[in-house]
């Protein structure tokens, strides 16, 4: 469910929803678009922040070395002031201060990085209010949260799926699997956030991810035999994809996956980047790559 666009998307539609992923950073930010609204509390942002403040700088953990670098000493001091506080959070702040850490880092180095790409550092780093950029991720995220009865998010291995969903059990499987480059969901702004919260061994939690170019293939026949034996019979599974560009051409992500196991698609529909941020890649670097969404029906 990477982030949980998917399953927030489908519990605003009134749908009951599960997300599965094995990236526990995934899980924290899917946890909070879910959370019920009924569980915020504005006055409990307020009383984080000044019990950070106030905080006395002997019990202030340092920041490890590599992130802060890449802050300034300002605005590494109030992210780990607010980090000791971490556990006392919900869902939702939990995921707003992580986005206040991806924020922060860009602000911090001139706003010159993209929203997606870590860059060079920017001498002399700008000092960067993190309560601020917290209360703004709260803020601008608060309406978005619903009422009633949230998803369920797992943190489990989707190549191992049915040992916690029920086989024959759900009515559509929703998914974006990792593109064939093997795509690194620990780096750019989320290592800083692996780095920052010392519980997670960001290079433990990559083995564990599907991101092995070698085993790609091996794997995502794994996950797509789960996939369809979750699903009722007449059941879909939706799968967005993309291409790969090689030195011998390019791997069509429709074509691959349509072909990894003996189940034949209802039909697959292509689709470019018109209008995202990968249209000006593509532009930079000349690629004019495409995305594929695929339809399998359960027989």
């Amino acid at each position: 469910c990477g982030s949980g666009t998917i399953i927030a998307e489908a519990q605003k539609a009134g749908i009951k929803a599960i997300g599965i992923d094995n990236n526990p950073i995934a899980i924290t930010i899917s946890n909070a678009k879910v959370m019920a609204a009924e569980v915020f509390d504005r006055n409990h942002i307020e009383e984080l922040i000044e019990n950070a403040e106030q905080l006395p700088i002997k019990k202030v953990q340092q920041m490890p070395d590599w992130p802060r670098k890449h802050f300034h000493p300002e605005t590494a001091l109030q992210i780990m002031r607010l980090k000791h506080f971490y556990n006392e959070m919900n869902d939702f702040e939990q995921g707003a201060f992580f986005g206040a850490i991806a924020l922060s880092a860009r602000g911090c180095n001139h706003y010159k990085w993209s929203s997606n790409q870590i860059g060079t550092i920017h001498e002399p780093l700008r000092q960067i209010d993190f309560f601020a950029k917290f209360r703004d991720k709260i803020r601008k995220n608060e309406p978005h949260l619903m009422s009633g009865p949230s998803a369920i998010v797992h943190h489990h291995d989707t190549r191992k799926l049915s040992q916690i969903v029920p086989v024959n059990s759900v009515d559509v499987v929703y998914t974006s699997p990792p593109y064939f480059d093997a795509l690194d969901y620990t780096s750019y702004y989320t290592k800083f956030v692996y780095e920052i919260m010392d519980e997670h061994d960001r290079l433990e939690i990559k083995k564990g991810l599907i991101q092995s170019f070698s085993r790609y293939e091996e794997d995502m026949k794994q996950v797509m035999i789960e996939v369809r034996n979750v699903l009722k019979p007449g059941g879909k599974a939706i799968f967005v994809v993309g291409d790969k560009k090689t030195k011998d051409g390019v791997i069509n992500g429709g074509e691959f996956f349509s072909n990894l196991i003996d189940w034949e698609p209802d039909y697959v529909k292509q689709r470019g980047y018109t209008g995202s941020s990968s249209q000006i890649w593509d532009a930079i670097n000349k690629t004019d790559r495409k995305e594929q969404i695929i339809v399998w029906t359960k027989a």
